[in-house]
């Protein structure tokens, strides 16, 4: 921050702090995501569902399941986080 209360980019403290909420807000939703996403995989496929199917074609599931729906909400979370987690390291 300088003395006007800008950081070196020319962010002002105020979008620092509006940025730093919104992270929190879509690291919340994220993990919110993130772990209905999980229990529909474990439910599915049992305790190791994750680690053995998560990252391939069963960890997605069917198009129009609850797995599927999970899948995508979680999909659209980790966009969202990256968006604002990229835009609060370029204002610092």
């Amino acid at each position: 921050m300088t003395a006007s209360g800008t950081t070196a980019s020319g962010v002002t403290a105020s979008g620092v702090a509006v940025n730093a909420q919104c992270l929190i807000e879509t690291e919340h939703r994220l993990a919110l995501a993130d772990r209905a996403w999980r229990a529909e995989v474990r439910r599915l496929h049992g305790p190791d569902g994750v680690l053995l199917h998560g990252y391939g074609p069963l960890g997605m599931g069917e198009p129009g399941t609850r797995q599927r729906t999970a899948y995508e909400v979680r999909r659209v979370a980790i966009a969202a986080w990256r968006q604002v987690r990229t835009r609060g390291m370029t204002a610092a």
